[in-house]
């Protein structure tokens, strides 16, 4: 048996075939707090097309700061939706594995294909811990120990630290979805256990804002219908006069802030799409426990205005009292059209009696809704959000989901890894304050009317494009949270961002824009590998080049 080795970027996307014509990627720079990957492909050579147990081992000082993942395939009957998609995609055919989950690789045991390419997903984590130029080699063992091949990396961490991460990021956390794919009902001691691992994960990956259910949450439900229930807020009803409690909302304000999530997004009061009903609300009525509001409930009634008078005077000192007021955004409702302009605002007015209009928040498009002041915070598409920058609208949020396909960055699984990357590039330049994605780990059909097994499944019951719905996966035997390499993408991402604040520092803002003259918008920029990798090298030997004069 014979093994071939070759060192490739993060960026690249490893299919099945040979990647004779990938460009190698034999050396890279980093900062010290920072995650830095890079990939092995493994190709076997044999006369039996089958794998082979093998054994990878790492020699360098940078060994303890290193991590191993084997790439796994998952399928896509839905890589694109053609009327969203431009060329820029790697595939466009339905059929296709991926390369996306990432296994942890135990005690260096590996399975090299014959004939066939398998990639390892390479991190190194110094957790600030060194810096210097290290060489890393991995080595390849086969059945019998013999050596098959090696590859050397070198690796140059830079002396100094990014800083802290200075926008809100954002990727809604359902909870219903990891008390049913983990068989355990929600909020309960179980389901904690269970929420930590993925919290941990969610923070590690640049996330520091999180959707918090006050009540179930109104997102992707078919109308009529309801999703488990996951409320935070207990209600109380006896002889026509609520009371709360808080108790849950405060053991997740408190196991959140635990592990650093700083800030709140609370679930939205109304519907998505029209604003025009109440969420599934549970209470304890004169002692029986029930829906008291739900799709049969008019948004306008005296019924839930009423109701919600008298919560929001009682949340806001509540919130106050944990000194997270300042730290919390809510939502009204998500997605509204020009169409629900009447119905928006009208909804928005029973929430501004209580909360300050600067504290409202919603992902949306029309630029009008900005323009006629009903919405002063915006969540812009990243397909419109020109109109917004046009206008020098200051403060601006952006996000992307299932109809952001053409010409925009997001993190499908047929797309480029450049167009998720580029994001980074383009948070900076533009000075957004917020991302904000829908799906950390929407792992049912589209409007939750079913489950799926996201490695079977990857567009939620063929509803959305191969990687919109999620980014990590279901835990594995040993209880670790799987994640995608497109979160590990994304977080490139974020580190990009980072680097770029630190440049700024170091120099000024107009210099570093200079270095993004390239990225025009965010249908803009250039599509290549190459390009982000390149910038973030310039980036990081100006860096270092500045520090070592000091």
């Amino acid at each position: 048996m014979k093994c071939e080795l070759k060192l490739v970027s993060s960026l690249e996307k490893v299919f099945f075939e040979k990647p004779v014509n990938m460009p190698e990627h034999t050396s890279g720079s980093m900062l010290k707090n920072e995650i830095y990957s890079f990939q092995l492909v493994t190709w076997g050579e044999g006369e039996i097309v089958t794998r082979k147990k093998c054994k990878i081992k790492v020699e360098s000082e940078l060994e303890p700061y290193i991590q191993i993942k084997q790439i796994g395939y998952v399928p896509s009957d839905l890589p694109l939706v053609e009327a969203k998609a431009d060329d820029d995609y790697i595939v466009k055919t339905p059929g296709v594995m991926f390369p996306d989950p990432l296994f942890p690789v135990k005690n260096g045991e590996i399975e090299v294909f014959l004939h066939q390419a398998r990639t390892l997903w390479i991190t190194v984590e110094p957790n600030g811990q060194v810096a210097g130029t290290y060489p890393i080699t991995f080595k390849v063992y086969g059945p019998e120990e013999q050596l098959l091949s090696e590859v050397t990396f070198e690796l140059d961490i830079i002396d100094a630290t990014l800083p802290e991460l200075d926008i809100h990021n954002t990727c809604w956390v359902h909870g219903d979805c990891l008390a049913v794919l983990h068989n355990v009902e929600v909020l309960s001691e179980e389901y904690y256990e269970i929420l930590r691992k993925y919290l941990q994960v969610f923070v590690k990956f640049g996330h520091n804002m999180i959707l918090t259910p006050i009540f179930t949450p109104p997102l992707d439900t078919v109308v009529g219908g309801e999703r488990p229930t996951n409320q935070l807020v207990d209600v109380m009803l006896n002889q026509g006069e609520y009371t709360f409690k808080f108790d849950k909302l405060k053991y997740w304000i408190d196991l959140c802030r635990g592990f650093g999530i700083k800030y709140f997004e609370m679930a939205h009061f109304f519907t998505q799409w029209g604003a025009y009903h109440a969420p599934k609300i549970m209470a304890t009525v004169d002692g029986e426990y029930k829906k008291i509001f739900g799709w049969e409930t008019d948004a306008l009634s005296d019924e839930y205005k009423g109701f919600l008078h008298a919560l929001l005077p009682e949340l806001i000192a509540f919130l106050k009292r944990e000194g997270v007021m300042q730290d919390c955004l809510f939502h009204v409702s998500d997605e509204p059209r020009e169409i629900h302009e009447t119905q928006y605002r009208n909804v928005k007015e029973i929430l501004l009696a209580h909360l300050d209009s600067s504290q409202l928040i919603d992902a949306l498009s029309d630029y009008s809704f900005y323009e006629k002041g009903i919405v002063t915070k915006p969540v812009v598409s990243t397909k419109y959000i020109h109109d917004f920058i046009a206008h020098d609208v200051k403060g601006l949020w952006a996000y992307y989901c299932t109809s952001e396909g053409k010409d925009v960055a997001n993190r499908f699984m047929a797309m480029p890894s450049y167009r998720n990357r580029i994001l980074g590039y383009q948070l900076y330049k533009y000075e957004i304050e917020g991302f904000l994605h829908w799906g950390y780990n929407f792992w049912f059909k589209e409007l939750s009317v079913g489950v799926v097994n996201p490695y079977a499944d990857t567009t939620a019951g063929g509803a959305f494009q191969s990687g919109d719905a999620f980014v990590v996966y279901p835990l594995n035997e040993e209880g670790e949270v799987i994640c995608s390499s497109r979160l590990y993408i994304f977080h490139e991402a974020l580190q990009d961002l980072r680097a770029l604040k630190l440049l700024e520092l170091l120099t000024n803002r107009e210099t570093v824009v200079n270095l993004l003259s390239d990225v025009e918008g965010f249908g803009c920029y250039p599509r290549n590998n190459q390009y982000i990798l390149e910038t973030r090298a310039l980036v990081n030997n100006k860096i270092k080049a500045l520090l070592s004069k000091r």
